[in-house]
């Protein structure tokens, strides 16, 4: 039995007229006739009673009617659930990304893609950039969004938008009474650091050592969360994701402080293996990702890191090393 005899079976089966069938199927009487005595001699059973103006089901054809029923409707929603797959309607996404884009950058990504595509059925993994990377070599992440250079060729890496790093502190902090943060400021104050590890600290940390301010690190916490809370009770100032801190500042619990002649600039990148095959879901997030990011988000990170000039011309060596590692 084969899902053409049992189509053309279910047609005269709702028919009661091999005549009527033949036209539902555009197919002629004779070709009807002779599929039903084929699958008829097949199951060894005859399915209709004939000799009457309308067919009649015997019992053998009541049997496969139901089943046949059952079979071409199971085909028909496996068919729509394929068009939809490849169309780009349905399907499933397993997303990584770092803290800080797992927390404030992805979810204002995918909900806006929700909000376009609902049936998009999307898995979020958050972890540490390395533990993303090494996912994303297992085949257990589809792509991930992670800050800073990735320079694995085992990787493909598309920009989706830029992020500041800024310095925050309790609103009580003497430095927010300053008129104007500069960098020697800075030295000795206690900094609040995400785990070693972050990329966000490394950033931080590297970014500082190259303009000189000796970095005193007061509180390690585990991510940029902790990082916050600790600034909020003033137990020192931090540096974090400008998208982290958008809600606080509204509130007014925490401020952010600019400094002069100094900014800390990274990319956030989606990342995914090298020579991967996406399914239609698939390459429409990603585009979707790049897209959203440079009308909605940042603007790409293009030096990296802006310093202030220094002796024998620190700052311009810095700036072209950045453009190197973040172009």
């Amino acid at each position: 039995m084969n899902l053409h005899h049992l189509r053309i079976f279910h047609a005269v089966a709702q028919r009661r007229s091999i005549t009527a069938a033949a036209a539902d199927l555009l197919l002629s009487q004779p070709a009807i006739s002779l599929q039903l005595k084929a699958l008829e001699r097949r199951l060894g059973l005859p399915l209709f009673e004939r000799g009457g103006p309308k067919l009649r089901l015997t019992h053998a054809g009541e049997v496969l009617h139901r089943a046949a029923v059952s079979i071409l409707s199971a085909q028909d929603e496996a068919e729509r659930a394929i068009l939809e797959l490849r169309d780009g309607t349905k399907g499933r996404l397993i997303l990584g990304a770092g803290t800080t884009g797992g927390m404030y950058v992805l979810p204002r990504i995918v909900q806006e893609y929700k909000r376009l595509w609902p049936e998009t059925e999307i898995v979020f993994h958050i972890g540490t950039t390395d533990q993303i990377l090494e996912k994303l070599l297992q085949n257990v992440l589809d792509m991930g969004l992670v800050g800073g250079p990735i320079e694995d060729r085992r990787f493909a890496v598309e920009p989706v938008c830029g992020d500041e790093l800024v310095l925050i502190a309790a609103p009580s902090h003497p430095i927010v009474s300053l008129a104007k943060v500069t960098l020697r400021d800075l030295g000795g104050m206690p900094f609040i650091v995400p785990e070693a590890g972050s990329r966000t600290r490394q950033l931080v940390e590297r970014g500082l050592r190259e303009a000189g301010v000796p970095l005193r690190i007061a509180m390690q916490m585990p991510g940029t969360e902790g990082v916050k809370r600790a600034v909020e009770a003033q137990l020192g100032i931090g540096m974090v994701s400008g998208y982290a801190i958008e809600n606080e500042c509204l509130t007014g619990v925490l401020k952010r402080v600019p400094i002069d002649d100094f900014r800390l600039t990274r990319t956030m990148h989606i990342v995914y293996r090298a020579q991967k095959y996406f399914s239609p879901v698939g390459a429409r997030f990603l585009e979707f990702a790049k897209s959203h990011g440079a009308r909605h988000l940042g603007p790409l990170a293009d030096t990296g890191r802006r310093a202030p000039a220094g002796p024998g011309g620190a700052a311009g060596r810095r700036k072209k090393r950045d453009r190197g590692t973040h172009g």
